[in-house]
């Protein structure tokens, strides 16, 4: 079973929670917002810019420790009788936070790849990305015009393979750093999660449109179910989101918009969650998160 079928049996097999246990819950979730956690390790801004050219519209769904006493909020319980939709966007971003403690804790060996295929409106795109770096890897595109292929050299003992029209040139290297397809060493509690971004941000301190860009760009990792719901109690704290009906993911699927607050007329950027599970799909009407695991060889798909 994927990591997308898990939590859809997840949402399934939950029941309504009870006014007592939501209680609860809210303030396990306020709790783990002002905890402390060790300074993150720094990323290379270098590194941020490559993955956003091969990882573009892809996105992870974590593997963690299941936590037994968390609450998923039913979707009748996020507004009374309104849609889920027009439900809260700062809870649908704790529920989806929620609901990734739930998903086993599964660390890839750095000997494996990480496997993804997502959907980018009428095109597929495949790829295989070596779990710590050194490994080679490929990104497959697929649309009406035919299929490409790109390989990803894998960067060992500081050189990698040069690579020319998405083929590795024979006899020729360059310096290279490994840039790993899963981190473990990042936030695993809100606040320290917003201090990474933070530090870490990609504009100038209080641009919100480029915040929410380092949000996707994470959230298109593959990152530890605690990671990742630190990362959406961390953008559920952001001023501004709000919660739009009828959107659907590159694939044409239905779920609940976030819209991210824009700026100096920037395209404003809508992250789709499914309208029960909570699991990340994609972003409104561009991309779609199809299959999502965890490989031995460049080719398998699961």
């Amino acid at each position: 079973m994927d990591d997308m079928r898990l939590l859809q049996q997840i949402g399934q097999e939950t029941p309504p929670a009870t006014p007592e246990q939501l209680a609860s819950a809210r303030g396990r979730l306020l709790a783990a917002m002002t905890a402390t956690s060790p300074a993150p390790t720094t990323i290379r801004r270098s590194n941020r810019r490559n993955w956003r050219l091969v990882l573009s519209g892809m996105v992870a769904v974590g593997v963690a420790a299941a936590v037994t006493s968390v609450v998923v909020l039913a979707p009748d319980q996020l507004g009374g009788d309104a849609p889920v939709a027009r439900a809260d966007a700062s809870q649908v971003l704790r529920n989806a936070a929620a609901v990734s403690l739930r998903m086993p804790d599964l660390t890839p060996r750095s000997d494996q790849l990480i496997y993804q295929r997502t959907q980018n409106r009428q095109s597929i795109r495949e790829s295989w990305m070596s779990v710590d770096g050194t490994r080679d890897g490929l990104v497959r595109e697929t649309s009406a015009g035919g299929t490409t292929e790109t390989v990803i050299p894998g960067c060992r003992n500081g050189r990698m393979a040069a690579v020319k029209g998405g083929q590795v040139v024979p006899g020729r290297t360059e310096q290279c750093a490994p840039e790993p397809a899963y981190r473990s060493d990042l936030p695993t509690d809100a606040a320290a999660m917003r201090t990474y971004l933070a530090e870490h941000r990609s504009g100038e301190a209080g641009d919100v449109n480029a915040a929410g860009k380092d949000v996707l760009f994470l959230a298109e990792s593959y990152l530890r179910p605690q990671t990742r719901a630190a990362l959406y109690e961390a953008a559920a704290a952001v001023p501004g989101l709000r919660a739009v009906e009828h959107v659907t993911d590159g694939a044409g699927r239905p779920g609940i918009g976030i819209a991210w607050p824009s700026t100096n007329g920037a395209e404003q950027m809508v992250l789709v969650f499914h309208p029960e599970t909570y699991a990340y799909l994609g972003t409104s009407r561009y991309t779609a998160v199809i299959t999502h695991t965890v490989v031995d060889e460049v080719g398998q798909t699961g």
